[in-house]
């Protein structure tokens, strides 16, 4: 949940600043095919970042449950604890569906705004929430893979 308060605290400031500076809130006034463009890239980056990390996920699961043949010493993995690898897998387990509900909110935000004029805010900055906290989630997902990998090389 800190992902979505720290993407919204930054989302906050945003809008903010806008207000106060007298501009338009998030995209409202960049061209309509700018904001698609941006959307629909937002979407596409959203689902294969999702599915490589689902990869991932399959494959931490793979690595995580291997044991050592009978008679070989103990592979560094099996030393972690169970709370351990619990945690581990959470942090890539996390990520998925902000990253789901992000090719959701940015489709959503292009067929919403269609040709118009003008953004539309409230679609623009769920989109944005959405983006900031998977960026967050996608950062930690990446901590714990070279944690993953220093005590697997150890």
């Amino acid at each position: 949940m800190a992902d979505y308060m720290w993407a919204g605290l930054l989302l906050i400031l945003w809008l903010g600043l806008a207000a106060v500076a007298g501009q338009p809130l998030l995209l409202e006034g960049v061209a309509p095919g700018a904001r698609r463009t941006l959307f629909q890239t937002l979407a596409t980056l959203a689902g294969a970042t999702a599915g490589l990390t689902l990869t991932s996920v399959s494959m931490l699961i793979n690595v995580l449950g291997k044991k050592a043949a009978p008679g070989q010493r103990e592979l560094p993995l099996e030393k972690l604890s169970a709370t351990h690898r619990r945690q581990i897998g959470e942090v890539f387990l996390f990520a998925i569906p902000g990253l789901g509900l992000l090719v959701i909110a940015a489709m959503v935000t292009v067929v919403l705004e269609g040709d118009g004029p003008t953004g539309l805010w409230i679609p623009e900055a769920v989109a944005f929430l959405l983006a900031f906290a998977s960026v967050l989630a996608l950062l930690r997902v990446a901590w714990a893979l070279r944690r993953v990998l220093a005590i697997a090389t150890a």
